[in-house]
């Protein structure tokens, strides 16, 4: 995944969505993140990150790196690939050890991870991020940091996110494939929130709704971590199944009608307007589709309110209390849909706003969207790991504790 130059290092990331995939390739420093080459294609052989047919997603995953590969000049070996939040578990283990000598030590923080670890590997799952939230030594308060502090006892609370080690074992078959290999992984919601969100979001509580074509990951930040992820099994697919059944034509026609009427907010004059759409010169009425405005509307809000209801529903059932969310930023293809942010906000009763990636001086104006929000911030991610990994209270650290704690924890 890295190769090193003058201002910084190279990196490669891979969104692995149901309907596309992209790939990009960027040079990270201190200072930015400057896009070498990226591609996108149609996604075959993958479901909501997982591999469905091992043939068709090792040409797809092929042919979408090659061509970032010719835009940027020259190959990549390794890459970070996002993981569908519809294919993670988000739990909270609490753990404790006994402090190996007077004070804790960083020894002492990995020996606590690598016990949650074992955990899970037991349960045929792979921790992709296993964050702190919370540490204690012995019946003390909370602490920020244990490090040098005394104590008997090291009690911790980690947000671990996990998917199935099957899972992960078939996507790195496919990569051994295609000649290339998974550097490491990262839930799909947590890099749209990377791209998206403000500093005051990250901080004061925000519910990120991430849609996309098969299901909708979502994400709650809150103090700059990530302390819960979620999915609904409904994404833009769905609006497009209905518009299809109803209108009793194929999936590619009813996508085309719904990316070229995506409008929930229609005046009563454009109500009763008729949208004609041409999909069949074969058929007795000349393959003309005739729907007024406010109908095709009604199909796609009647849809969007069941997913929007179905992430309430979720958020309640897992305990997290709404009153913690300062507002809500929705992204992905769907959140195109002029009208959905309102949509969201009577559902809600919060303050709700599109997402674009506002990080990125130096990137195509054609991936500053919400379609590329994930893509995008898996290079804030890398860049994040990259200053981690550079320096460490202004000592070089590429072979110290601190990049093996970075390792360790995938920490937000």
């Amino acid at each position: 995944m890295a190769k090193l130059l003058q201002k910084g290092k190279i990196v490669a990331c891979l969104d692995m969505g149901s309907s596309k995939l992209v790939c990009i390739i960027a040079s990270i420093s201190n200072d930015e993140i400057k896009i070498l080459g990226y591609a996108h294609k149609e996604s075959k052989g993958i479901s909501a990150s997982a591999i469905s047919d091992m043939r068709l997603a090792q040409k797809s995953i092929t042919n979408v790196v090659s061509e970032a590969e010719r835009m940027a000049g020259f190959n990549i070996d390794k890459l970070l690939v996002g993981i569908s939040g519809s294919q993670v578990n988000s739990v909270r283990r609490e753990v404790n050890i006994k402090i190996a000598s007077d004070i804790v030590k960083s020894s002492d923080i990995l020996n606590l991870a690598e016990k949650i670890r074992s955990e899970f590997k037991k349960n045929n799952r792979e921790i992709l991020h296993l964050i702190p939230l919370q540490y204690r030594i012995d019946d003390s308060a909370p602490v920020v940091n244990p490090r040098y502090m005394s104590g008997t006892k090291l009690h911790a609370k980690f947000h671990a996110i996990s998917t199935s080690q099957t899972t992960v074992r078939n996507i790195e078959n496919c990569f051994k494939r295609c000649q290339l290999s998974v550097n490491s992984y990262i839930v799909d919601p947590y890099p749209s929130a990377l791209s998206c969100l403000s500093d005051n979001e990250m901080n004061f509580g925000t519910l990120l709704i991430d849609i996309g074509a098969s299901s909708t990951s979502f994400c709650i930040i809150l103090e700059g971590k990530m302390i819960y992820v979620g999915s609904s099994p409904i994404g833009g697919n769905h609006v497009s199944k209905d518009i299809s059944t109803i209108l009793s034509v194929d999936m590619e026609t009813a996508e085309k009608i719904k990316s070229l009427n995506s409008s929930l907010l229609i005046s009563p004059i454009e109500e009763r307007e008729i949208i004609k759409f041409k999909f069949s010169e074969n058929s007795e009425d000349g393959g003309m589709i005739r729907i007024t405005r406010s109908e095709l509307r009604d199909i796609m809000k009647s849809r969007l309110e069941e997913l929007f209801e179905s992430v309430k529903a979720i958020l309640q059932k897992s305990g997290i209390p709404l009153y913690m969310l300062t507002s809500i930023v929705l992204t992905g293809g769907v959140a195109s849909t002029v009208g959905i942010d309102k949509l969201a906000s009577e559902i809600f009763d919060k303050n709700v706003r599109i997402g674009y990636p506002s990080k990125f001086d130096l990137a195509p104006s054609e991936m500053l969207n919400s379609t590329h929000s994930c893509s995008l911030g898996m290079l804030v991610f890398l860049r994040n790991l990259y200053l981690k990994e550079k320096i460490k209270d202004g000592f070089e650290s590429k072979n110290s504790w601190f990049r093996r704690l970075i390792e360790k924890l995938a920490a937000v």
